[in-house]
């Protein structure tokens, strides 16, 4: 049975430097290696990470839209899993492709890819009300 999958992979930036359109192809092959057709496959971001990954303090997102039997994306987690290129990733399942998924990747997107892009500042603290201090009688 063919279903539809999305896979974030988060692609190690020092490999991204080498070349994104080799990177993103290497994604692609390990996709097409166990009989997956790619319908989409584009740079979604750089972002600074949460937390590091292997060491990592920033990586990149590549989006990937998919069709495949409904065995194989086990098969696909355990490649990517075992990449030196993967820092993470994620496959899921999805009814439909999204339109904006199809638009190509601009020249704006290759001359971003390795800015070093200042992550955004922290959220301001919250605000604590106190309660009016109540007199107590004895």
């Amino acid at each position: 049975m063919i279903k539809t999958y999305e896979c974030m992979v988060l692609v190690k930036n020092q490999e991204v430097r080498k070349g994104w359109q080799a990177c993103k192809q290497s994604v692609v092959d390990m996709l097409t290696k166990h009989h997956a057709e790619v319908l989409s496959a584009r740079r979604w971001e750089e972002r600074r990470l949460a937390y590091p990954i292997k060491g990592e303090q920033r990586a990149t997102y590549l989006l990937v839209y998919f069709k495949c039997d409904h065995l194989v994306p086990n098969a696909i987690r355990r490649e990517l899993e075992f990449s030196d290129k993967v820092l993470r990733h994620l496959v899921m399942q999805c009814e439909e492709v999204p339109a904006d998924a199809f638009t190509p990747e601009t020249a704006f997107d290759e001359a971003r890819v390795g800015e070093d892009i200042p992550p955004p500042p922290p959220p301001a603290p919250p605000v604590v009300e106190t309660a009016p201090e109540m007199e107590i009688k004895s």
